[in-house]
């Protein structure tokens, strides 16, 4: 009998049941639009199956966001639990009235369920905090200044901010905000670009919702005079029984430009967001660059001839910045990633960076669901080989039946990097060696007083 997987209709979703179709040991699942099982309509991105106690049970769900009921499962034991419904938008699952003969199998699932405690904008200012907090030192020299508002302007932080965004603008002259939905939101939705607190307040109050006020970036560093960020891959693993949770760093990353100059005189969000599905809305979407994108080789051509003073390396200064950022993100999350200990979980995450003028990386967000359209030859590449190697750390390992001959690989010869590990001798230490020591009469990293 073949294993069996389900993948979610959306995010370029047919580049993973290309890489599952060529481990010879895994075949289409019932919910999967290669199965025969159900009403399958690839135009319209549905799959409709009626709960059969005969139906087999899945092995592997790949989905853009983490389906409880198969978690439940997972943790539970449970056999019987089948997919319904999958959409682009949603994956449903039942439990059928009697399940199939014998237990059910192992499975894997491609989310933690604690993962919002990074991936919510909110989450990981609260992780973020209370990780270098603990250790002295300040959370806000490793992603910019933070507020998280739940009451609009009558929550207990907003004087803290309007204390900060006061003292800021008398010291420095600097007004840019961004006010971003705290929860679940990606791709740039919801994102606000304010230039006064009268802004802010307005935006925190328009909806009865968790909001987080972030300073802008005033001076990054710049691509032909544009702006740019950085998104880079990390994968977390963790092992049986509660093991040793893992995080590895993806080697190659790549920069996402905008298309207009950049200018602190407009709030044009073509200016100042770098999110794709942003930018592609613009008239000069890849104009400059192919999608707007440039490998970190590119970046670092661009660096010689336009930086040569500066002497800057990719490789050896910013890439090593960025790695201490995501090992201390998992860090900082590690206990609250997988609360149950659920075995079989596994993510790929999609961590964005700014760069300021200064060359030094700041973490801005990171995504459980990011983006995996190959819109140019370079994500071509990439995308299906991160992946893939991904899936030689924890598909294949998990079901070496499943995998092609020779396949099953080491992290070494794949473009993981292991930046952290539960059981290591450095398990709680920071390694953002760069990020300020709180000072010692600080009463708390949001002490403006």
């Amino acid at each position: 009998a073949r294993l069996l997987y389900v993948v979610q209709f959306g995010n370029n979703s047919s580049v993973l049941r290309h890489l599952l179709r060529n481990r010879p040991g895994w075949a289409p699942g019932p919910g999967d639009p290669g199965h025969p099982a159900g009403r399958a309509a690839y135009e319209d991105k549905c799959v409709k199956v009626p709960v059969s106690e005969g139906q087999p049970e899945i092995h592997f769900l790949w989905t853009q966001y983490p389906v409880k009921a198969f978690l439940k499962a997972m943790a539970s034991g449970e056999a019987g639990w089948r997919v319904v419904s999958n959409e682009e938008s949603r994956l449903s699952m039942k439990l059928a009235k009697k399940a199939g003969p014998g237990p059910a199998p192992f499975r894997l699932h491609n989310h933690f369920e604690g993962g919002t405690w990074l991936t919510s904008k909110a989450g990981l200012r609260e992780t973020m905090v209370a990780f270098y907090a603990r250790h002295g030192r300040d959370p806000f020299g490793a992603l910019p200044l933070t507020f998280v508002v739940r009451g609009g302007t009558d929550d207990a932080e907003f004087p803290q901010w309007r204390r900060a965004y006061d003292g800021i603008e008398a010291s420095v002259g600097q007004r840019m905000w961004l006010v971003k939905p705290g929860d679940k939101a990606n791709r740039g939705n919801g994102i606000r670009i304010c230039d006064s607190a009268e802004g802010v307040a307005e935006r925190i109050d328009s909806r009865d919702r968790c909001w987080v006020v972030q300073k802008y970036m005033e001076a990054p560093l710049l691509v032909h005079r544009r702006k740019f960020d950085i998104r880079a891959y990390c994968l977390v693993t963790q092992e049986p029984g509660r093991g040793a949770m893992r995080a590895y760093f993806y080697r190659e990353a790549y920069l996402r430009t905008t298309s207009a100059e950049y200018s602190l005189k407009t709030k044009d969000r073509m200016v100042h967001l770098n999110n794709d599905a942003v930018q592609k809305k613009g008239e000069d979407y890849g104009k400059f660059e192919s999608a707007n994108k440039l490998s970190l080789q590119d970046f670092q051509r661009y660096l010689d001839d336009f930086h040569a003073k500066d002497g800057f390396s990719v490789q050896g200064a910013l890439v090593p910045q960025m790695r201490a950022l995501v090992a201390d993100a998992v860090r900082a999350a590690r206990d609250r990633l997988n609360p149950r200990g659920i075995e079989g979980c596994f993510e790929v995450f999609g961590f964005d960076f700014m760069v300021d003028a200064s060359f030094r990386a700041w973490l801005i967000e990171v995504n459980s669901n990011p983006c995996l359209e190959l819109c140019c030859a370079y994500l071509s590449y990439l995308i299906p080989k991160m992946l893939g190697e991904a899936f030689q750390l924890t598909l294949d390992r998990a079901f070496p039946e499943g995998a092609a001959p020779g396949t099953i690989a080491s992290q070494d010869s794949t473009g993981w990097e292991e930046v952290f590990c539960s059981d290591g001798p450095e398990a709680d230490q920071v390694s953002s060696e760069w990020v300020e020591r709180l000072p010692e009469d600080a009463a708390a990293p949001l002490d403006f007083a």
